[in-house]
């Protein structure tokens, strides 16, 4: 192939010509950009366009902005930033769903001696005293105070419902607003006639009818590759499996563009906090398709923080986790930013109920010793062949992640190493060498040998897996029979495990 010049031959005037570049060559393998697809519904607060705008996001304040202070969108998008700030968001917003969701807390009476109610929403925790000698009313105007001043944090608003009535409504309407719980009860013992009623456990909002349909939302994403999709969806509408739910729209737009010139390669990450058994029956149902196997959906058992707040978490640390190795290890990561079960003993998942979860495609949430939120293992939707039998060969989140960033890398790679190269098949030994310019399906083979190792150096891929494809020939790179201008390659290669658990048997021998 010809060499670049500093100076063109037909150049008269003597001296030394210079030229440097500084991009030569194709880029050093890596995970490249991700991107990621946030869907939620905004508020009237917010100024995104509702159906018609993709909005590339700047930080928690424009997430504020485009959806809303509290939506969902925006604590999703807060959760991401904060776990990776240098993450590429863009803000989609469908048409919200219907009804609004509230929850009524009655105050009466009065205390004898100074009290506070404690108010749990949503996993945040604040107190409003109660003075002696204030009425209930008043107590709840403090209240109400006390919940609006919490905007930003909190998907309720808090107004009046009459005297002494504190009522909480989702910002938004639809399914979602039936995510939050709320809890409301005195701190100390009653001392005069004081009580509070409506949340005396961890009580969901109620009242709302439907989900949104992300239909018009998802082909305003179809030119772009994301790699995450970010839905944020109720419970009600992740577990609606006898329907074309929102996440398998989401499923069905990934398959719809995952093969061609164009083909993108893509997954999603939704939340739950509802049963494991509610979680499985999901998954069961998403996996059937092609890519519509290739999500996670991750569950918190009775969890605290929404749905989507939970995703936007794993969101955010496997961005931090596979901008830097594809194949990282998170299992027992703590998930710090997210707010779990409040009866975090009674809600810790089994054994058998781990098993149920990871066996059945779902990552599940557990908890430390010390009652952090914890990791469990993240694993794909995929649980099942198409006959029902269990399918482990996409267990592990990163067997999906690492494969697609490699396949990227080399997508990306080969149009930089060969630009308006010629091709011809490989010469038989002892033949002339190919012209100027042409170069031969071993100059590809080696380099994308080369690329692979690349990865393989950084825990990426296995090295058994490489030596074996180019060892049995499975490794391909060939002119096509039919069409001398098309190379046809095929890139066998496996994701270097994570380390999961040992199998440990100790041994008392005689002396």
């Amino acid at each position: 192939m010809s060499i670049p010049l500093a100076v063109s031959p037909g150049q008269l005037t003597p001296g030394l010509y210079l030229s440097v570049d500084l991009l030569a060559g194709a880029s050093s393998p890596g995970s490249g950009q991700l991107k990621v697809a946030l869907i939620a519904p905004r508020s009237s607060t917010g100024d995104l366009g509702i159906d018609t705008e993709v909005r590339v996001g700047s930080g928690v304040d424009g997430a504020s902005a485009a959806f809303g202070p509290g939506t969902p969108g925006h604590l999703a998008a807060k959760q991401i930033y904060r776990k990776f700030p240098a993450a590429v968001i863009h803000f989609v917003a469908p048409t919200a769903g219907a009804g609004g969701a509230t929850l009524s807390v009655t105050l009466s009476g009065a205390p004898s001696s100074n009290t506070a109610i404690n108010w749990d929403i949503m996993g945040r925790e604040f107190s409003v005293s109660w003075l002696v000698g204030e009425t209930a009313d008043a107590v709840k105007t403090k209240c109400i105070t006390a919940i609006n001043q919490r905007s930003d944090d909190l998907f309720v608003t808090a107004s009046s419902g009459g005297t002494a009535i504190v009522v909480l409504t989702a910002k938004l309407n639809g399914n979602i607003g039936e995510d939050v719980k709320v809890k409301a009860v005195l701190a100390a013992a009653i001392t005069g006639t004081e009580a509070v009623s409506g949340a005396a456990t961890h009580t969901p909002l109620a009242g709302a009818t439907t989900d949104p349909d992300l239909t018009t939302a998802l082909s305003l994403l179809a030119g772009q590759e994301y790699h995450f999709i970010l839905p944020c969806l109720s419970n009600q509408d992740v577990e609606a499996t006898g329907a074309a739910n929102n996440l398998s729209r989401v499923a069905s737009h990934i398959d719809n563009y995952d093969q061609g010139i164009n083909a993108k390669l893509q997954q999603y990450v939704a939340g739950h906090t509802g049963t494991i058994a509610a979680g499985v029956a999901t998954t069961v149902h998403a996996n059937s398709g092609k890519n519509a196997n290739f999500g996670e959906l991750i569950c918190c058992v009775a969890g605290r923080g929404l749905p989507c707040e939970l995703a936007g978490r794993e969101v955010g640390g496997r961005l931090a986790m596979e901008s830097i190795d594809p194949a990282g290890n998170r299992i027992g990561e703590i998930l710090d930013g997210y707010i779990g079960a409040y009866d975090k003993l009674g809600d810790q998942p089994t054994l058998t109920e781990s098993e149920q979860a990871l066996g059945g495609g779902l990552t599940l949430v557990g908890y430390t010793a010390q009652g952090l939120e914890q990791l469990i293992r993240p694993v794909t939707t995929h649980s099942q062949t198409t006959t029902g039998a269990p399918d482990r060969r996409l267990l592990d989140v990163q067997n999906v992640s690492a494969t697609y960033i490699v396949a990227r890398d080399i997508r990306e790679f080969l149009p930089q190493e060969f630009p308006n190269a010629k091709i011809t098949k490989d010469t038989v030994p002892g033949a002339d060498p190919p012209p100027k310019g042409v170069i031969e399906e071993r100059d590809i083979k080696s380099a994308v040998i080369t690329r692979l190792r690349a990865f393989q150096r950084d825990g990426v891929v296995t090295q058994a897996s490489v030596d074996k494809s180019i060892a049995d020939g499975t490794l391909i790179v060939q002119v096509n029979d039919s069409d001398a201008t098309q190379v046809d390659i095929v890139l066998p290669f496996s994701i270097v495990p994570p380390l999961a658990k040992f199998g440990v048997v100790v041994q008392r021998v005689p002396n």
